[in-house]
């Protein structure tokens, strides 16, 4: 459930990403841009483990029994209610996964931002196109009125 003025909330939480000159892993990498937005969206917190590298991040997955950040998502999505759905049909809010082989975590999420989708690496911020992503969930569109 999105808040109200959610997509100020989003534009926010982008332009805070933009300004972040360097990639630290648990403060402003692909999971915590992701998360930080659902919860600036929907005021809804999906993933409150805390790390600082990737070995840590790694040892979450182990301990939650989570092969690696795809099914992990997976898992957040289906806890909260986030419907798959096409890519063609992601809009503004909605979280995107890139497959990328030469990540450590075999693939990045980010979040869509019209016709593509905007993502933090340790290689710098990346704009793809929807259509180039894999998989996308749907953050729910129905308001919450603060």
């Amino acid at each position: 459930m999105r808040v109200k003025d959610w997509e100020k909330k989003l534009d926010e939480q982008v332009q805070e990403l933009l300004k972040s000159d360097t990639f630290i892993r648990g403060k402003n990498d692909c999971g915590t841009f992701v998360v930080n937005v659902i919860n600036a969206i929907t005021n809804k917190k999906v993933f409150n483990k805390e790390y600082k590298t990737l070995k840590e991040f790694k040892e979450i997955l182990k301990q939650n029994k989570k092969k690696d950040l795809l099914d992990l998502v997976n898992d957040i999505a289906l806890e909260n209610n986030f419907n798959r759905i096409d890519v063609d049909k992601a809009q503004r809010g909605d979280v995107l996964y890139y497959t990328d082989d030469k990540s450590e975590l075999n693939g990045t999420v980010g979040i869509c931002i019209g016709d593509r989708s905007i993502f933090s690496s340790k290689d710098g911020i990346h704009i793809k196109l929807n259509n180039s992503c894999t998989i996308a969930w749907r953050i729910k569109w129905k308001f919450i009125i603060k």
